[in-house]
């Protein structure tokens, strides 16, 4: 009779480890998920900052060739000859060397 209760203890005893072991691998998987989700929360957050960053400069992007497309038009050329007080070139001479021609580092 004593022997079946020294088997009784140590299975107890015993049982108590594998509560103690499970209990802690809970917890320990309960914190890994929470680390997980919060992992993928701010994975998230940095991604949507990102694509709110690609779309500001997309609309930068399209405002920059508008403004370029304006700068480069014949109104606009026009208007900046006639302020620089260009003029319209009336004879073109173009300058042809007979030999050739090179340059001498002194």
């Amino acid at each position: 009779m004593f022997g079946g209760i020294s088997k009784f203890r140590t299975f107890v005893s015993s049982t108590n480890w594998l509560y103690i072991a499970v209990i802690i691998a809970t917890f320990a998987l309960g914190a890994l998920y929470i680390w997980q989700v919060n992992v993928s929360a701010t994975r998230g957050f940095a991604m949507r900052d990102l694509d709110h960053n690609i779309e500001d400069l997309r609309l930068q992007n399209e405002r920059l060739h508008m403004e370029v497309a304006k700068l480069q038009s014949i109104d606009s050329v026009s208007t900046r000859v006639q302020m620089l007080g260009l003029t319209q070139v009336k004879s073109i001479e173009y300058v042809a060397p007979n030999e050739p021609t090179v340059a001498v580092n002194r």
